[in-house]
């Protein structure tokens, strides 16, 4: 499609719809975000505060305002229960835009439903996931996860190309969401397996940063390691992808589990250490917080308590 100037809403101005936001603006499309409560710009440079301030973006506390005239809908919200909430408010579906595109991690039942809605009001509905977390939302360097009809995806390669670096058809609308739910569990696994090597190592006196240099010229090098395991040496915990959601994505997996009947024996071992993080208070921090209970059950009077 040529390129022109689009009204896009997006629902939920949280770290990555704003920073899709950002994006959109910057191919000066109008975008309108709709929030809850006013947010505060302060954690953006001057040039995306401006885009932000700008007359083609607009923050709404009126979801039919958010709407009105609107040609694509990007939901980006986490829990299921919001998003059934705002869905199916009376003037969600009565806005009749062309297209609703939900980014969220939501469960396949739910996905379904709603693109059976839209299907009675002639709504294109696709699902679409995505990875990434603060950084690349705000670059544009998303990676989509689609279920729909792909010649629909390449009538939305302008929001796609400009939010994202790639886009992955997974196949029939829910399967960009199943897909999802499985990439984010094996991230969860992944990120505990280091954090226990990286204990391991240290107590059997291994500098963290050798062992780190050791790891990224291994087999078992990876962006996860570099970023996550890096911001852990530098106990910076702020939230690119926060615990809780990460917990609520490992809540879809064990769900789909048990409705698929598949064993999982090393990701079932996560949900205690989950559940650990949230009662110790981390749920607002990265995922990557989880190192600090790792790190305290293995402290001696822990160990000792627990063993006793």
């Amino acid at each position: 499609m040529s390129e022109q100037s689009r009204t896009i809403t997006i629902i939920g101005s949280g770290i990555m719809g704003t920073g899709m936001a950002i994006n959109l603006l910057k191919k000066n499309h109008s975008v309108r975000l709709f929030t809850r409560k006013k947010k505060s710009w302060d954690q953006f440079s001057q040039e995306q505060k401006d885009l932000l301030n700008s007359t083609f973006c607009s923050q709404h506390l009126n979801l039919k305002d958010a709407l009105e005239g609107s040609e694509l809908v990007i939901l980006c919200l986490t829990e299921d229960e919001v998003v059934e909430e705002l869905f199916f408010a009376e003037d969600f579906l009565k806005a009749s835009p062309k297209w609703i595109v939900d980014t969220g991690t939501t469960s396949p039942e739910l996905t379904l439903k709603m693109w059976n809605s839209c299907k009675d009001r002639n709504i294109l509905f696709l699902d679409s996931p995505m990875t990434g977390s603060k950084l690349a939302a705000e670059s544009g360097q998303i990676l989509f996860m689609v279920g729909g009809d792909p010649t629909q995806i390449q009538e939305l390669k302008y929001f796609f190309d400009t939010c994202g670096k790639k886009t992955i058809h997974c196949g029939a609308v829910s399967s960009g969401q199943r897909a999802k739910i499985a990439l984010n569990m094996i991230q969860a696994g992944l990120f505990q397996v280091y954090t226990e090597g990286f204990l391991l190592a240290e107590k059997d006196g291994i500098d963290s940063n050798t062992f780190m240099e050791i790891m990224e010229n291994s087999a078992g090098a990876s962006p996860l390691l570099s970023f996550k395991m890096r911001s852990v040496l530098n106990q910076n915990y702020s939230a690119h992808f926060a615990l809780k959601n990460m917990n609520k994505d490992l809540n879809h997996a064990m769900r789909r589990a048990r409705e698929l009947k598949v064993v999982l024996p090393v990701a079932t071992q996560l949900k205690p250490i989950y559940e650990a993080g949230l009662l110790a208070g981390f749920g607002e921090e990265d995922f990557c917080s989880l190192a600090k209970v790792n790190r305290l059950w293995n402290t001696k009077s822990f160990y000792k308590t627990e063993i006793s």
